[in-house]
């Protein structure tokens, strides 16, 4: 099996431990009318995908010290390129951090 594997849903249905056996060693694809429907992970994986998410803080809900960190790191942190161009979109934001 390749790092990608990819399968029609009766397939995956009639043959589920071997397809289960590829999903540890990388991604299965599972089609549905020849479109991907769904993706088969191992636990390993999807927990190294949950584990890369960004999480939102909120600073009300933080002690004092811990937001005072965080608005700290923000300030010494610059944003990306990409993002700056989305600033128009935030005008409230923008009125608050001047």
């Amino acid at each position: 099996m390749s790092a990608r594997t990819k399968v029609s849903a009766a397939e995956f249905q009639n043959n589920f431990g071997r397809y289960a056996d590829a999903a540890r060693a990388g991604p299965v694809v599972v089609t549905r009318y020849g479109r991907d429907e769904l993706v088969v992970l191992s636990a390993a994986a999807y927990a190294r995908l949950r584990a890369s998410y960004r999480h939102v803080i909120v600073l009300d809900e933080t002690t004092p010290e811990d937001a005072a960190e965080l608005r700290e790191a923000l300030v010494r942190t610059s944003a990306p390129a990409q993002s700056v161009a989305l600033n128009r979109l935030m005008p409230e934001v923008k009125q608050r951090r001047r």
